[in-house]
């Protein structure tokens, strides 16, 4: 962690123990106005680290915020603060397909020379009604904010739709950042999965990942399944884990 974060999380720690409610809120606008656009991402991953960490901040200052769920719509409201119109642009031209697709390459272009306004943008588009502008995000969330979009991807393998978990764990895997090894435990409990599109999937993953501990599992699958691609499937990634392993 870099040591503006560290100095970050700790003024957030400071005004959680000190302030609620719109105070609060309004204390983090001030502070967010302060702050540089690369110091901006941080705070905002600060604030979804202590979302996600809820629990464990309810503990640390139950006295003042007894009541569950308060770091989150406090977040939800400082996420008001920051709503950026490019993400409609975006959206419609991911809809739109190939006739936007220059468009798309000059959006993603803009979004790279300004990180504070990109992790905003696609913050929001990780939550789009559409599933085809949610599998948008991974990859792009890994090029423009490199490690510092990979809890944002992470979020997305736990998505509703499977094509949108898919580019989620493709885009931490390929970016070979410590994120990506989180990924594994659901990719193993995916080999489970009553559906054949998504076992196939997380095989092969785990087979990019070179994650030998799923090898057992994929044999079986290589003997057993029950459709000719699933099997072949299973055996290419057991002969590459194998590979891998010796």
């Amino acid at each position: 962690m870099s040591a503006a974060k560290q100095e970050i999380g700790a003024r957030v720690d400071e005004l959680a123990e000190r302030l609620d409610g719109d105070k609060f809120v309004a204390e983090v606008e001030r502070l967010a106005a302060e702050l540089s656009p690369d110091d901006r991402v941080a705070l905002q991953e600060v604030l979804f680290e202590r979302a996600a960490d809820e629990e464990e901040l309810q503990q640390a200052v139950r006295k003042r915020f007894a009541e569950k769920g308060w770091t989150r719509r406090t977040l939800s409201r400082i996420e008001g603060l920051w709503r950026d119109d490019r993400a409609d642009a975006i959206a419609a031209a991911i809809q739109a397909g190939p006739d936007e697709e220059t468009a798309l390459v000059h959006e993603l272009e803009a979004l790279r020379g300004d990180r504070g306004r990109a992790a905003i943008v696609l913050d929001e588009l990780s939550r789009h009604g559409d599933a085809r502008v949610r599998a948008w995000v991974p990859v792009a969330a890994a090029d423009v904010l490199g490690d510092g979009g990979s809890r944002l991807i992470l979020s997305l393998t736990r998505d509703r739709e499977p094509e949108v978990r898919d580019a989620a764990v493709f885009a931490l895997l390929s970016s070979g950042s410590n994120a990506s090894r989180l990924v594994l435990p659901d990719l193993r409990r995916r080999l489970h999965s009553s559906s054949a599109a998504e076992r196939i999937a997380a095989m092969q993953a785990l087979a990019d990942a070179g994650d030998a501990t799923a090898l057992a599992v994929i044999e079986e699958r290589a003997a057993e399944a029950d459709s000719p691609e699933e099997r072949q499937t299973a055996s290419a990634a057991a002969l590459t884990l194998r590979a891998k392993s010796s």
